[in-house]
């Protein structure tokens, strides 16, 4: 059975994953189409890197097409049914049926269970983990501070000239060198 082949426009109506990505550091946007591999696009404004993605896409699909290849579905286009096919070692097979038996449950709901279990720790140790790496930051900001404090006032208590001016940055926290 064979696909239809559309236009290039046609394609990009549908839900393909587009995604934006801000440059903090240039000032710039990125864009790209997940399920196109290496069609990418940037751009000064959010609005800019979207218009270059729609004709660096259109581009893209051209290229696929005149190379006879497929043109991917849109990722949002897959269902999932809640059905899956699972192979497992006989021995593992044996170890989750009598697991399964011993606390009343089918074998399926055992392994439904289990799985949940799984994810709701993965989710937990992911929140948990950012949350750890933000607290983190803060208490190296507040001990830099402190410390550049603490360095200033000693310097001000020593009579010591101030005349070179301390910068803090969002990204590391450095004394800005006069040449006077």
């Amino acid at each position: 059975m064979s696909k239809t082949i559309k236009m290039p426009e046609e394609y990009l109506k549908e839900p393909y994953s587009r995604i934006l990505i801000p440059d903090e550091e240039s000032g710039t946007y990125t864009a790209v189409i997940l399920e196109f591999p290496g069609c990418i696009a940037q751009g000064n404004t959010p609005q800019e890197a979207y218009e270059h993605l729609e004709d660096a896409a259109k581009d893209w699909i051209e290229a696929a097409l005149d190379l006879k290849q497929e043109i991917p579905s849109p990722s949002q286009s897959v269902s999932f049914g809640g059905r899956i096919l699972l192979r497992l070692p006989k021995s593992l097979h044996r170890q989750l049926a009598l697991i399964a038996e011993k606390e009343g449950i089918s074998l399926n709901q055992f392994i439904v269970s289990a799985l949940a279990e799984k994810v709701g720790a993965f989710t937990l140790y992911d929140k948990l983990t950012k949350k750890m790496d933000q607290r983190i930051f803060q208490v190296a900001m507040n001990a830099a501070v402190s410390t550049i404090a603490t360095d200033f006032t000693t310097r001000a208590s020593s009579g010591d000239r101030l005349n070179q001016p301390i910068r803090i940055n969002k990204f590391n926290i450095t004394e800005v060198k006069s040449n006077a």
